[in-house]
């Protein structure tokens, strides 16, 4: 089955690499990264959009992620793929009620569950994601929406609820589909760190106090307190980047009871040995990393997840609305770059969960 799985890759790597597909000769193909995926459409009637959403949603209510992953599910997902890419998907009231609906269903679903053993974990928006064990919760990355694109963005007294229900809250990087200075603010309203990496709105005209800036370092752990103090959480500010320049915390985050949680943010450059991936590949070494949650087209998934060395991956970062339609990273994309990989992946939509407990040890 693994060569099988591995000459499945090669000729899929090879298909988009070696044989190439142009927007010349194949003028449906809006980017080479988008070859191996269905081509969008600039456009498409309600109805057929209308009915797409009801029966994905009612596929992925009945067919939770899991592992093994029902196959139904994948064809939900890459119907959600068709309607998202349509070019003019973010603007869609249809496709805004739909986004809608789900995160306010997902809020209702953290305020409503109490966690006695493992980690419940709900994808939020784009790379979002809201961590709950027995005795803390966490979010990475919340943001209301898709920047800059209204109507597609969770109201205040929605994104004040599940800042109600959260102790801490991590940001990776500056760019506003993983940073919110609104979200912000109603954690340190109520008195909650907000973890994020050296001179985040440092240098604005309104600078934001109270908020956390721990050294980025592979074997620094920096304790956290939560809960006024009850309750801790561990964590390594892993220096990562976005590219060359932009600074990215890879958080590392250990609740009290043991479980460790990784986010890569942005994550991605060169494939240089020195560039990063020379303290990625001894994460796996230095810590027992339970869940990852990478961004899909990080540069070299396969050679990330092998540093880190989870136990689970959930990916983030597809389908983010304010992108152009190439770079609006899709579940299908998701699904090939990780064909293959011995690493169990979960793929889930807006407002899913999953709930992880420790495999038994052998």
């Amino acid at each position: 089955m693994k060569t099988r799985f591995l000459a499945v890759a090669l000729v899929a790597g090879w298909l988009f690499t070696c044989h190439g597909f142009s927007q010349d000769e194949s003028p449906w193909v809006s980017s080479p990264r988008r070859a191996l995926t269905a081509p969008e459409s600039l456009d498409a009637p309600d109805e057929w959009i209308e009915r797409s959403l009801g029966w994905a949603n009612e596929i992925l209510d009945k067919y939770a992620p899991g592992v093994p992953e029902h196959p139904v599910r994948r064809a939900a997902l890459i119907r959600l793929d068709d309607i998202l890419h349509i070019e003019s998907a973010p603007a869609k009231p249809l496709v805004q009620r739909f986004f809608q609906e789900r995160m306010e269903t997902a809020v209702r679903d953290i305020e409503q569950t109490t966690v006695t053993e493992g980690m419940r974990i709900w994808k939020l928006y784009n790379h979002g994601f809201f961590v709950r064990t027995p005795s803390v919760s966490f979010t990475f990355d919340l943001v209301p929406g898709a920047p800059r694109i209204e109507g597609f963005a969770v109201s205040p007294e929605l994104m004040a609820r599940i800042v109600d229900q959260a102790d801490a809250a991590f940001i990776s990087h500056v760019h506003s589909d993983h940073a919110n200075r609104d979200v912000a603010r109603l954690f340190i309203a109520r008195g909650k760190p907000v973890v994020v990496p050296e001179g985040l709105w440092a240098e604005d005209a309104d600078p934001m106090e109270g908020l956390t800036y721990p050294e980025r370092s592979t074997t620094v752990e920096h304790e956290i307190a939560v809960r006024s103090g009850r309750q801790v959480l561990r964590v390594v500010a892993y220096p990562g980047h976005q590219g060359t320049r932009v600074v990215n915390n890879v958080h590392l985050v250990t609740s009290p009871e043991g479980f460790t949680v990784i986010h890569t943010g942005d994550q991605s450059g060169s494939e240089d040995p020195g560039f990063d991936f020379d303290w990625i590949a001894h994460v796996g070494h230095q810590h027992q990393v339970d869940v990852a949650f990478p961004n899909c087209w990080t540069t070299n998934i396969r050679r990330v997840l092998r540093g880190i060395n989870p136990t689970l991956v959930i990916t983030g970062h597809e389908n983010e609305m304010a992108h152009t339609v190439p770079h609006r990273e899709d579940y299908t994309q998701t699904y090939n770059r990780l064909l293959g990989t011995p690493y169990p992946f979960i793929v889930m939509t807006w407002g899913e969960s999953y709930h992880y407990s420790k495999p038994a040890p052998h």
